[in-house]
């Protein structure tokens, strides 16, 4: 499967979760803002530097879903490999943060 079709799945598999994936620049902000989850408002977004390269963006995306349950049986097999590579530590370790 090509690069950017598993961009464009991941993408759809977080809008199936309401996440907003949104593209920026991060690069003009002189504090570092970089790309990942974060909560805007109380919902949670996906926000990917316009800058990076395919693969990073692919990487930022799993990254993201990865702290989320997702019904794995409705997607494509080797879009749910790539998903459950993270493992389910990663996903408790964000949400206990997330709440103190």
């Amino acid at each position: 499967m090509k690069e950017s079709a598993i961009f464009q799945n991941l993408k759809e598999i977080a809008e199936k979760l309401n996440l907003k994936v949104c593209s920026a620049n991060l690069r003009k902000y002189s504090y570092g803002i970089k790309s990942g989850l974060c909560r805007v408002e109380g919902e949670y977004r996906i926000i990917i530097d316009k800058h990076l390269q395919l693969s990073e963006k692919v990487d930022v995306l799993i990254e993201a879903l990865q702290k989320f349950d997702i019904d794995t049986g409705s997607i494509d097999p080797d879009i749910k490999r790539l998903i459950e590579k993270r493992g389910e530590l990663e996903r408790e370790d964000f949400f206990k943060s997330e709440n103190n």
